[in-house]
Order: C-alpha cells, then sequence, then structure tokens
C-alpha cells in the first residue's frame, strides 16, 4: 500500500517535522510505500527556518506546495494522483494551512479509491480569531475522516463539517529525541547533585500560568522535610524572574532548590529526567505540554494539576496524581509518594501505560478509520 503524507518536513524545523518524519518510518517499518509531501522552500535562513540537522535518512521527501499560490495546489494534487496513493493524510496544523491543505484535498475529491484522511491536534485555537473560525470550513468538508490526537476536539471539527465524518481518538505518539534514561546514580553524578537527596522535576520554559510559585510555595511544608527533597528547576525563565526569587525568600526554600536556568541541550535532557524521582507540572490554566509525554518517555511517576489537556494523560493514583492546583494539594501529594513509597508501583504503571503511545498504535488508528 502507499501512503502520502502532506504536511511541514525536512528542512524546516518544527515539532510537526519530525511528527511527520516518525509517522512516515513508522508506516514504513509496517511495510508501506511512503512519501511526505512539503513545503518548497526559499533561499534565506530567515525564510526557510531550517533544521540544522542533516536530511533524514531513507525518507522520501518531495518539495513542492507553496502555501501562497494556487497554482501550486493544482500542481500537488495532480503529482498525488498520478502517485496512485491509497491514502492522504494531511497533518492539520492551523488555520492558515487550511485553505492550501483544503483545496488540495478538494482536487483530490473525485479521484476513486484515495481516502483523505487528517491528523488533528487543535481545530480552533483558545486565541481563535475570525480566520480561525471560517478558513478551516474548506479542508474539513473535504476529508473523509479524521484522526485528532486531543480529546476535547471533536465538537470544534463537527463544527466546520458539512455532513458527519468518521473520527477516531489517538494519544498523541511520544517524539522525544532526547536519549535514554540512564541510572539515577550516573545522572545526579554527571549533573553534580547531592546523591543523599530525592529529587523532584519541574522542566520547561517558565512562565506564570505554568504554577512554579505553587510549586515553590508546596516545598514549603515542613512535612516534606522528613523526605530530604529538593525540587530541580530546570529552563529558562521567559518572563520576570523577580516574583520567583520574591517567592523563594518569602518561603524560606532556597537551600532545598536546585535552579538551573540555563539552555539545557537536547544531549543534556535525560540526565534531569532520570535523577528525578517524579516529574511535576503545576499549571493553573488549560495547557497541553511536552513534559508530560517526555515522562511517559523516561518512565517517570508525575504529578500535575487538574486543568484541561494536562491532566487528561495522567491516571491518578496510578501513573502519579492529578491535583488541584494549590500548594497543600501539591504538598499532600509529594507527602504520599515519599511516605507510601509509590514510586516502583507508579514507575510500573507508567511502562505499562506508554504503550498507548505508541507510533504503531497511531497508525492502526488511521488504518482502521474507516471499518
Amino acid at each position: 500500500m502507499k501512503v502520502i503524507i502532506v504536511g511541514t518536513a525536512y528542512p524546516y524545523r518544527s515539532k510537526v517535522s519530525t511528527f511527520n518524519h516518525c509517522l512516515a518510518r513508522q508506516f514504513m517499518d509496517e511495510g508501506y510505500d511512503v512519501e511526505i509531501v512539503t513545503y518548497k522552500y526559499q533561499g534565506t535562513q530567515q525564510e526557510r527556518k531550517l533544521s540544522g540537522d542533516s536530511s533524514p535518512e531513507n525518507l522520501k521527501i518531495t518539495h513542492m506546495i507553496n502555501s501562497m499560490n494556487p497554482m501550486t495546489w493544482r500542481k500537488t494534487a495532480n503529482y498525488i494522483k498520478e502517485s496512485l496513493p491509497d491514502e492522504v493524510i494531511f497533518a492539520y496544523t492551523n488555520s492558515k494551512a487550511a485553505v492550501c491543505m483544503g483545496n488540495i484535498a478538494h482536487k483530490l475529491n473525485k479521484t476513486s479509491g484515495i481516502k483523505r484522511v487528517a491528523i488533528v491536534k487543535d481545530m480552533i485555537p483558545e486565541d481563535a480569531d475570525v480566520l480561525d473560525r471560517f478558513l478551516p470550513y474548506k479542508f474539513a468538508r473535504n476529508i473523509d475522516g479524521f484522526v485528532y490526537v486531543n480529546k476535547g476536539i471533536v465538537e470544534d471539527i463537527e463544527h466546520f463539517e458539512k455532513n458527519p465524518k468518521p473520527k477516531k481518538y489517538s494519544n498523541l505518539p511520544i517524539s522525544v529525541p532526547y536519549g535514554e534514561r540512564i541510572p539515577r546514580e550516573m545522572a545526579i553524578q554527571q549533573l553534580s547533585l547531592n546523591p543523599n537527596c530525592r529529587y523532584l522535576l519541574f522542566f520547561g520554559y517558565i512562565r506564570p500560568y505554568k504554577g512554579v510559585d505553587l510549586l515553590i510555595e508546596a516545598l514549603s511544608d515542613e512535612r516534606i522535610r522528613k523526605y530530604n527533597v529538593k525540587l530541580i528547576i530546570a529552563g529558562e525563565f521567559k518572563d520576570n524572574i523577580q516574583p520567583y526569587i520574591d517567592k523563594i525568600r518569602e518561603t524560606g526554600v532556597g537551600d532545598y532548590l536546585e535552579i538551573h536556568t540555563e539552555y539545557i541541550s537536547n544531549s543534556d535532557v535525560h540526565k534531569y529526567f532520570s535523577a528525578a524521582d517524579m516529574i511535576v507540572q503545576t499549571y493553573k490554566k488549560p495547557k497541553e505540554s511536552g513534559v508530560t509525554r517526555m515522562a511517559y518517555h523516561f518512565e517517570k511517576p508525575m504529578l500535575v494539576t487538574n486543568v484541561k489537556k494536562l491532566a487528561d494523560i495522567v491516571k491518578n493514583g496510578e501513573v502519579g496524581y492529578v491535583v488541584e492546583p494549590n500548594p497543600k494539594d501539591i504538598a499532600d501529594a509529594i507527602v504520599d509518594f515519599y511516605e507510601n513509597n509509590r514510586r516502583e508501583t507508579f514507575e510500573k504503571n507508567v511502562a505499562i501505560e506508554k504503550q498507548k503511545f505508541s507510533w504503531g498504535n497511531l497508525t492502526k488508528t488511521i488504518e482502521t478509520l474507516f471499518d
């Protein structure tokens, strides 16, 4: 069988490119003939937003689409028709891509036997403008079926449909180019941490909505002291750092923090996750986070707050904790984790649950979409 994926790919540098490369490789491993049809690129570094990586091995990538030039949309559709694929998978990103992809899909609608599938993470963004609520109509109405990787968007997809289409949910697969877990003792040594301490990890850019202030305040709970716990904050501040300094002084938890706010290279990421007992994400707003999937990749327990998207893929009491976004509940979970020695059980459950985030699970969902 032949599959064509339409969407961003090398040399563009983005999570979507990585996603499409991984999806293509999974189909290839299953014996499919796979090609990615992607965008043309211009000559300057600024226009191209190129990856510094070398070209992905063994992937057929064809640069043909100009998102602003309708002539290339027709050319792309004709090329796809001549290639005779069984399925065309549109890796949908946003309303800006909807016009281009919608027109390509429309020009394929009379081609017998080609199924047009959309993989959708977000259909209407949280900060949607008028165009976000208008442009996806043509795209949605020229797709034969949808695989959505965010549980909360079914109604958004249906908003744009003219007639109901087949839809199936699949967990967004784990795509973590950060190496594998190493022994805790080795990670602690490489990060120059105290081997006698236990570590929680907050990882990623530090922004107000991520609730690091809640985490700092929770760490001041005296019940936590007897477990010799420290919090690693690993990530760059993207906003004013002063409120966090004030919070640390106010709570007096400076001795229980390891603050690594310099740039962390991809080659060092696995060290931080390997050193930690549990990954903590104390968000205040409904936001999805790639850190949760990184925790699954490294098979680490998680503590997340009960906000939409973040809590959707963490089973409370099985792979970690889902708590309300306040210092008391966060501290209660930390105490329970260490008091009742939950780490080993949670890690075993994470390893089992991790299988739901495999690329094979996604391709199986696509293959059975029209059953």
